[in-house]
C-alpha cells in the first residue's frame, strides 16, 4: 500500500483512506501498543489557511503543545517561526536547523540557566510581566528585548492562562513600563494570552485595542523602538467556522495599524489538533450486570497518564471510534485505561457497539496536549507517532517549502544541484520528490 518512504514519512495513494492506513500499520508492525498517525498534509493546510486568512499576522508555533519532531520539520521548512517556553524547547529547534532569530521566549518566569541558553545562541525576543524579571534579564541578558505580558479578560472556556501570568493593565503597566525606562532595557511591545482553547473572537480584538494603546503611550514615554503586538495562542484548530470568525476579527483590528508595527501569535492547537489520530487497541474486557442493567468495561493501552490528561484541562469529549464498526446494537460501556490507579479512566459512560478483547479504537483530534504531558506511569510508554502523507499532500507540500518554488526553474538549473542545495535544509527531500514535481 506505501508506495515509498521520505525520512520517516510514509507516502501513500490519495484513494486510501486513514482506517485502511491504520489497518496497514498494525499489520506491518504487528502492533498491539498504542500508537498515531500523524497526517503531515494537514499540517501544511493549517499552515496555508493562516497565512491566507490572517497575513498581517506572522505565526509562532508553540512547540509546548506538541513537540513532535516531524512537526518541527515541516514548519522549518514551509519557513514559520517558533514559540519557546524552555531551554529544552530552544535546543530541540536549532538541532533542527532553525535559526535563532525565528525563536521567541514566550515564559515570563524563567530560570538564569534557560536565559543564559537564549543569550547564548541569540534569541532576543523575550516575555516579562513583573520588574523582578526585568531585573533577573538585565543582570543576566542585557540586550534581551522585553515583551510586556498582559492579564486580558479571556474568552476562553478552557485553561485560563491570566490567572498565572500576565502584568494587569490597569494598577501596574505603567509602574513595570518606567521601571524598564529606569532599568535602561529594550522595550520591544506586548502580548497577551485568551486562554486555551479561546471561543471569545471579539477577545481578540479588544485585545489589539489595548496593545495599540500601550504602544502609543510607550512611544510618549520614550520607547521610541517599540513595534511588537504578540496576540498568543488558544485558536482552535478543527472549527474553521471559529477560526474564520477570530481571522476577521482579527483583521478589523489591524486595519490602519502603523506599518512599523509587527503582529504576531503563538498558535499551537491550532496546527496539531486535528492532524494527530490516536489507535489504541483493547486489552481486556469485564461486564458488569445489576440486575437489569449491564455494563460493559473496556481496557485499553493509553489511558489518563498517557495521552488522555487533558481530560482535566477542559479538554473536548472523546469520541471512541471503532476501527472495525459493525454498525451494531449499542451498549452502556465505560472505558478504562491501562494502569492500576483507579482514576485511570477514559470515558466513563457512553454508548457503543460491542467489542472484544483485541479489537482497535480510533480517536480523532489528538494533537494538542496529549504526547506532550504524556508519561510511563505503571511502565506504559508514550504512543508512536506515523508520520503518514498522501501524494498530492506530498506536492502540496513540496511547492510551500521556502525556496522549493524555484524548482519551477528546473530546465534552468540541475536537478542534483538543486537536490544538494534543499537537502541541507530540508532532509526529508529525496530523488522521489524530484520526480513528483517533474
Amino acid at each position: 500500500m506505501t508506495t515509498f518512504k521520505i525520512g520517516n514519512i510514509s507516502v501513500y495513494d490519495d484513494n486510501i483512506i486513514d482506517m485502511n492506513i491504520i489497518k496497514n500499520i498494525i499489520q506491518d508492525n504487528n502492533q498491539e501498543d498504542a500508537f498515531y498517525i500523524l497526517d503531515v498534509e494537514s499540517i501544511v493546510r493549517q499552515h496555508q489557511k493562516w497565512c491566507s486568512a490572517m497575513p498581517k499576522v506572522s505565526p509562532h508555533y508553540a512547540i509546548k503543545c506538541n513537540p513532535d519532531q516531524t512537526v518541527i520539520e515541516v514548519l522549518a521548512s514551509l519557513n514559520s517561526k517558533f514559540d519557546c517556553a524552555s531551554k529544552q524547547e530552544m535546543q530541540q529547534l536549532i538541532q533542527s536547523g532553525v535559526s535563532s532569530d525565528r525563536i521567541i521566549y514566550s515564559h515570563p518566569a524563567k530560570p538564569h540557566s534557560h536565559i543564559k541558553y537564549a543569550k547564548n545562541i541569540g534569541v532576543k525576543t523575550i516575555m516579562i510581566d513583573n520588574t523582578l524579571e526585568v531585573l533577573k534579564l538585565k543582570e543576566i541578558y542585557p540586550d534581551a528585548k522585553l515583551v510586556i505580558r498582559l492579564s486580558i479578560d479571556s474568552g476562553s472556556y478552557g485553561i485560563d492562562m491570566s490567572k498565572k501570568f500576565g502584568c494587569e493593565i490597569t494598577t501596574e503597566i505603567i509602574t513595570l513600563m518606567n521601571f524598564i525606562k529606569k532599568e535602561k532595557m529594550f522595550l520591544q511591545g506586548f502580548s497577551f494570552h485568551l486562554g486555551s482553547p479561546c471561543l471569545d473572537s471579539n477577545a481578540f480584538n479588544r485585545g489589539i485595542e489595548i496593545c495599540k494603546n500601550l504602544i502609543n503611550t510607550a512611544r510618549d514615554m520614550g520607547f521610541d523602538e517599540v513595534n511588537l503586538i504578540d496576540i498568543g495562542g488558544g485558536i482552535p484548530g478543527n472549527d474553521d467556522n471559529l477560526f474564520y470568525k477570530i481571522a476577521k476579527a482579527v483583521n478589523k483590528a489591524l486595519e490602519n495599524l502603523d506599518p512599523s508595527i509587527e503582529v504576531i501569535s503563538e498558535p499551537g492547537r491550532y496546527y496539531v489538533d486535528s492532524a494527530f489520530t490516536l489507535v489504541t487497541y483493547i486489552q481486556s474486557k469485564r461486564i458488569i450486570v445489576d440486575g437489569e442493567i449491564m455494563k460493559k468495561c473496556y481496557y485499553i493501552n493509553d489511558g489518563i497518564f498517557g495521552s488522555f490528561l487533558d481530560k482535566f484541562m477542559a479538554a473536548p469529549l472523546r469520541v471512541p471510534i471503532p476501527l472495525c464498526n459493525n454498525g451494531g446494537e449499542l451498549f452502556k460501556s465505560k472505558i478504562w485505561g491501562p494502569t492500576c490507579h483507579p482514576d485511570d479512566c477514559v470515558i466513563d459512560d457512553i454508548m457503543i457497539q460491542d467489542l472484544s478483547i483485541g479489537d482497535w479504537i480510533v480517536w480523532q483530534n489528538m494533537g494538542s496536549y496529549t504526547l506532550c504531558t504524556a508519561s510511563s506511569f505503571n511502565g506504559f510508554p508514550p504512543p508512536a507517532v506515523y508520520p503518514i502523507i498522501r501524494k498530492t499532500g506530498l506536492k502540496t507540500l513540496i511547492n510551500g517549502i521556502n525556496g522549493v518554488r524555484k524548482l519551477k526553474l528546473i530546465d534552468n538549473y540541475g536537478k542534483e544541484e538543486i537536490l544538494e542545495k534543499i537537502k541541507e535544509k530540508n532532509p526529508f527531500i529525496t530523488h522521489e520528490i524530484l520526480k513528483l514535481i517533474e
